[in-house]
């Protein structure tokens, strides 16, 4: 590929020494280029660095590991990355000593993860991989001569071995791969008596002839935007689902077999590590989703004088499922909750303005709550688990009217992040279905004879649902479209 038709580079470890100077000259001298810069920023790395190029329309800097192979796949498609420079590694000869599994993660399979996604997607037309002299070994002191490409690699230490190897793997990806095996010599084997009954080119036509006809007992990738293949995505996920009972777990279940993707439940308890590893094993999946989780009956009361219980599922379990996912190379979807935040002078009511995924959590005022908070603070250093908050919608009864009569006749204002926040729900229920409803608010001695621990009321910023999908309604609108009309025209 010519210079001038390189559009969209990748740098991995873009935030290095050596790294940063590079991505730092492209974007000044190579203004049509786009630079995406990926770097986790350890120790090898700062993202001072990039400061020079920061503020340039062509960089987009993305804090992530290249050992993450979902995000590497979506990375090279949805910057529809044509060239790679593969700087990224785990350095310094001394720390490879006593921490050299690290290395290897780090630098040969985090470079075979890129490799992989490039065959996959299909995509990048140019793979730079940067390495080290260390490979070759020591240096002979008494010649001036220095080591061409083609000398034998001979690393003296796991820092240069994994470089050594990481190199190999890229040579072994400079294939078709669709290539004819490569014929041994039989020589031997005829001086012995042995002979060949059957030719090669009939061996492969009988080979061929057996494999099954069904397209489906192979393996088709297919990413966004190409047509080719048989099959769609949903062939290569498997899903393994914990929280079976709850809402989301069993929500989670009806799509996968509406989209028709595989899936199972979890039959272990998530604080019984042993359990759940004997779960993947099962399962294989592709991807393991979390729905479970102690939130209490009949409501979070519960968990003021449960707290043992609570701390075991909701922090130990979610802690321990995440811990075996990383240990397996799996990503985990954590569902959590909005019940961390309570409305304040940055996210005043009525104000529009939500907390965002990198808000610290500011409300307590439940133990539940509390451990939800705790185990999303801790799941931050898990670079295998992606959180989803949610604010749960209940399903509106459709004898709310007969309900309101029969148990209540007042509505507490309970603080809470739900989307069926009371009064206006009630408020709703009246403009759009019965005019002549009516309730009573209790008042906050009233409500305390009810409910123990405070609840938090807030709202969570819902920008990037409505980027991806724009015709997204509101809670209300929702209400509106998928209850009460339905319950008008019933």
């Amino acid at each position: 590929m010519a210079p001038d038709q390189l559009k969209n580079i990748l740098i991995t470890g873009a935030a290095g020494f050596i790294a940063s100077h590079v991505t730092n000259r492209l974007i000044k001298n190579y203004p049509n280029y786009k630079i995406v810069a990926l770097d986790k920023l350890d120790y090898c790395s700062s993202l001072k660095n990039l400061s020079p190029s920061l503020s340039a329309p062509n960089f987009k800097f993305i804090k992530a590991d290249i050992a993450s192979a979902d995000l590497v796949n979506y990375l090279l498609v949805a910057e529809e990355i044509d060239t790679i420079m593969h700087f990224a590694a785990q350095t310094h000869v001394d720390n490879s000593f006593g921490n050299s599994f690290e290395f290897t993660n780090n630098n040969i399979y985090g470079t075979h993860v890129l490799l992989e996604a490039c065959k996959i997607t299909n995509r990048v037309r140019r793979f730079i991989h940067v390495s080290t002299d260390e490979v070759y070994g020591e240096t002979n002191l008494e010649t001036d001569i220095g080591n061409p490409e083609a000398s034998q690699l001979l690393p003296t230490n796991p820092y240069s071995a994994t470089k050594a190897g990481a190199e190999m793997l890229v040579m072994a990806y400079h294939r078709p791969f669709n290539d004819k095996r490569y014929f041994l010599d039989d020589q031997k084997l005829k001086r012995l008596g042995w002979e060949e009954r059957t030719s090669w080119e009939e061996g492969l036509k009988r080979t061929m002839d057996c494999l099954p006809s069904d397209d489906n007992c192979f393996l088709h990738y297919k990413m966004r935007g190409e047509k080719e293949g048989n099959l769609d995505s949903s062939s290569c996920l498997k899903f393994l689902i914990y929280g079976k009972t709850d809402w989301i777990g069993g929500l989670l279940g009806k799509l996968c077999n509406e989209d028709g993707i595989e899936f199972e439940y979890g039959r272990a308890r998530l604080e019984n590590r042993s359990s759940i590893v004997e779960d993947v094993r099962r399962v294989r999946p592709s991807h393991v989703f979390n729905a479970a989780g102690v939130t209490g009956r009949p409501n979070v009361d519960w968990c003021e004088t449960h707290k043992v219980e609570t701390i075991r599922t909701n922090v130990v379990g979610t802690l321990t499922l995440a811990d075996v996912c990383k240990e397996q190379g799996l990503i985990m979807v954590n569902f959590a909750t909005g019940c961390i935040f309570e409305y304040d002078e940055k996210h005043p009511p009525g104000s529009g303005v939500g907390f965002k995924e990198d808000d610290k959590p500011n409300f307590t005022g439940s133990f539940y709550s509390k451990t939800k908070a705790m185990v999303e603070e801790l799941l931050r250093e898990y670079e295998n688990v992606c959180t989803l908050r949610h604010d749960r919608a209940r399903r509106a009864p459709t004898n709310l009217h007969r309900n309101g009569k029969e148990k209540f006749d007042r509505d507490m204002e309970l603080h809470q992040s739900r989307s069926d926040k009371p009064q206006w729900i009630l408020e709703m229920y009246r403009d759009h279905m019965d005019p002549e409803f009516k309730w009573v608010n209790f008042d906050l001695e009233e409500q305390a004879k009810v409910i123990v621990a405070p609840r938090s009321n807030n709202e969570m910023d819902s920008s990037k649902l409505k980027n991806e999908f724009p015709n997204l309604l509101g809670i209300k609108d929702s209400i509106i479209k998928y209850v009460f009309e339905p319950h008008k025209k019933n």
